[in-house]
């Protein structure tokens, strides 16, 4: 799956401080049924930029750029926004086949992500480095949100920490992401 720049953030929007490369971050829209052109689409046009957004955003067809990788994106708070080259948001859909099929694609671009900037495929563990959900950095002072995604959503799915942790370590075969610069 390729990304789609459609949406991506021009030079002069969001920011141009490089995260250090601490966690990778994972996301859930909280929008039911919304696909990821629509609120990818939202993020670059009806959200103030200097305050909102996140880097990639993945449904079952399409994952679109917002921000550029590497760089500060404002969608996990303070201080945890400093410290993610990449957050990811995850489509919500009510559809099981196409959740699912969403949610493979989303663990193998936070796998992606991970190995791209050297972060363990490790699970909201105690660890400095790590995939982290955005509910992870809440409780442990990393946002200054009250966010508690993507666990609401997985709950729903039938998808447990465990689960999530497993697929993060093996990624899925047959559901390969080509790598794209």
């Amino acid at each position: 799956m390729k990304r789609n720049y459609k949406y991506a953030l021009s030079d002069n929007e969001g920011s141009s401080q490089l995260a250090t490369p601490r966690f990778i971050i994972a996301h859930s829209t909280a929008t039911p049924n919304g696909e990821a052109w629509a609120v990818a689409r939202n993020m670059k046009t009806s959200i103030s930029t200097a305050q909102t957004y996140v880097h990639l955003v993945i449904d079952d067809k399409n994952i679109y750029q917002v921000g550029e990788l590497g760089y500060v994106a404002w969608g996990a708070g303070s201080p945890a926004n400093g410290m993610a080259p990449v957050q990811i948001e995850l489509c919500e859909f009510t559809n099981h086949k196409r959740a699912m099929k969403a949610y493979k694609h989303y663990v193998n671009w936070l796998r992606w992500s991970a190995k791209k900037y050297g972060i363990p495929l490790t699970l909201d563990d105690s660890k400095a480095k790590g995939i982290k959900t955005h509910a992870w950095l809440v409780q442990h002072g990393y946002s200054n949100t009250n966010h508690t995604d993507p666990w609401g959503y997985l709950a729903k799915l039938g998808i447990t920490k465990e689960q999530f942790q497993h697929d993060l370590k093996h990624g899925f075969s047959g559901v390969n992401i080509e790598l794209t610069k």
